[in-house]
């Protein structure tokens, strides 16, 4: 993943924020913190010495495209589709994630206020404990539906050739493949 970073943003530098509970897996001991910074470093020394894809401009048009699109295909269903806030508190324990003290902050921006007031960590939680984990990629199969021809060429050379664009896909089809869409029938 650090190799497949934008041209300019790693620098030799590289910052991590590690959930609570990766921490003690990550850090727990000092031979497994060795072995993580190791890999960390290691990572980043190697990234200096890669040679970076600059994104073409047809790149950076398709991706508008694909961050229009999924946007507008995302919102759409959970702030427009009047099934999904009843679906959402019936499939998932969003509610009873409140009561727990997970994180430094409150589930909610505001406690009385509705889907839209959370905040990201109780949201993605409350998917992945049904393992749908929707917040990974809903509206990302609307982003990448080519329109014509010529997006399906440019994807696939986004894909072949520019790395951010094939971690970042790759990522999703593993999330997806974890998905287990019975579970929300």
């Amino acid at each position: 993943a650090i190799l497949s970073h934008p041209p300019g943003t790693i620098n030799g530098r590289f910052r991590v924020t590690e959930q609570g509970e990766m921490i003690t897996q990550n850090f727990g001991n000092t031979q497994i913190a060795e072995h993580t910074l190791d890999i960390y470093t290691a990572a980043v020394l190697r990234e200096a010495f890669t040679k970076h894809v600059e994104p073409k401009d047809e790149w950076r048009k398709q991706m508008e495209r694909i961050s229009e699109s999924s946007c507008a295909d995302y919102r759409f269903l959970v702030r427009e589709e009047p099934r999904f806030v009843p679906y959402f508190r019936q499939a998932t324990p969003e509610l009873e994630l409140g009561y727990l003290n997970i994180g430094s902050r409150p589930a909610k921006r505001n406690p009385k206020g509705g889907i839209e007031s959370l905040r990201a960590i109780p949201w993605t939680f409350a998917w992945t404990q049904t393992r749908t984990h929707l917040s990974a990629w809903l509206g990302v199969g609307a982003g990448l539906d080519a329109k014509d021809e010529h997006d399906a060429q440019v994807l696939q050379d986004m894909y072949q050739n520019w790395p951010w664009f094939r971690e970042l896909t790759d990522l999703i089809a593993m999330i997806v493949s974890k998905t287990d869409f019975s579970i929300s029938k």
